[in-house]
């Protein structure tokens, strides 16, 4: 009954509180502040599980293919991202993995976006996996990263240190350069380029940290 009511109530709940934040788009290029800007439709957004929230109510109804695990959470979470507007294509690094890389390719193939949590579902939280790399790499298509930071939020005691911005937060929005990977990567051509997705992550989240003059945790303490 509870899963329910969470399939049914949730995604009203989501876009309520998504209406209530005011999204502020950090240019990369002179870091001006404006209004999210519209973004192309041939990319792969790779971002940290932390801001998965704010930026899947920021992209809503937009068609865009997600990775959701096989998991308790994934069956809860799944039918509920599909009524926010999403592709959903189940599996992760541990199971159906090969399977999910395949249908994301074939989402990208069909004209659909792609959004990837890369250090998903369970962490080491800020350390990228190689699926984002290896799904743009196959499918052609450049990964772009981006990340979201709350002015004001609770931050949960979870591996990634979960933000849900209270309502009338401000999040502040930055998308990195795309990145294009080349096709036929050998396995340590592929690390390389998940340390650089990381490296440029963090230099939007110290972008958007600064703009909203807060400082979030990374980790949950040991």
């Amino acid at each position: 009954m509870l899963k329910r009511s969470a399939i049914v109530g949730g995604p009203g709940i989501l876009r309520s509180l998504a209406f209530s934040w005011r999204f502020t788009e950090i240019d990369r290029t002179d870091g001006s502040l404006g209004p999210p800007k519209r973004r192309a439709i041939g990319e792969i957004y790779a971002l940290w599980h932390q801001h998965l929230l704010m930026l899947m109510l920021r992209h809503r109804d937009e068609e865009i293919a997600v990775m959701i695990s096989r998991s308790r959470d994934g069956d809860l979470a799944s039918p509920i991202v599909e009524r926010l507007g999403f592709e959903v294509v189940r599996g992760s690094s541990s199971r159906g993995g090969s399977q999910a890389l395949d249908e994301m390719v074939r989402a990208a193939d069909e004209g659909h976006a792609l959004a990837l949590t890369v250090d998903g579902p369970r962490g080491p939280a800020r350390r990228s996996k190689p699926g984002a790399v290896l799904i743009a790499s196959r499918a052609g298509v450049p990964l772009v990263p981006v990340v979201a930071i709350p002015a004001s939020a609770r931050c949960l005691d979870s591996w990634d240190r979960f933000l849900v911005p209270y309502p009338r937060s401000r999040v502040y929005l930055a998308y990195g350069e795309p990145i294009p990977i080349p096709p036929s990567l050998a396995p340590g051509d592929v690390r390389g380029w998940q340390r650089a997705l990381d490296t440029r992550l963090e230099h939007l989240v110290n972008l958007c940290e600064s703009a909203a003059q807060r400082r979030w945790p990374k980790y949950r303490p040991a």
